[in-house]
């Protein structure tokens, strides 16, 4: 399959299933893989978005979501969704034994949500398993 609209710029290990996550949900234009400190890993985009930016603001909100589910009594892991009037955001954690690691999705507001979802965990499986 290939991509309507070239990316920009996906360097690093897993961009093979940053670029697929592209592929497989047409509506996403951003996917950035961030460690749990903010720093960007690598990216994937059709549309460019500051990666630093995102990989940092992704990591923070993601421990803010975790603490609110610890602080609930509704375990310590989980996603975070943000959706705006004109598109979504999607935070999932990738526990990766080495490092965890966050996936941040950026899709525009015709991304159905529960297919964002579903591709979005399809990549970090495939980040998983070629850890």
């Amino acid at each position: 399959m290939t991509l309507d609209t070239p990316l920009i710029g996906a360097p690093g290990l897993h961009e093979s299933a940053l670029t697929e996550l592209l592929e497989l949900l047409p509506q996403a234009h951003s996917v950035v893989l961030a460690q749990t400190d903010g720093f960007e890993v690598a990216s994937a985009m059709r549309r460019a978005v500051p990666a630093a930016r995102l990989a940092a603001l992704a990591s923070s909100m993601l421990a803010l979501g975790a603490a609110a589910l610890r602080e609930l009594g509704m375990g310590g892991h989980g996603n975070v969704l943000i959706e705006g009037t004109d598109g979504k955001l999607l935070l999932l954690e990738v526990p990766l034994a080495s490092q965890p690691l966050v996936l941040a999705v950026v899709a525009g507001e015709d991304a159905i949500t529960g297919s964002l979802l579903w591709a979005a965990r399809q990549c970090v499986q495939r980040i998983i398993n070629h850890q």
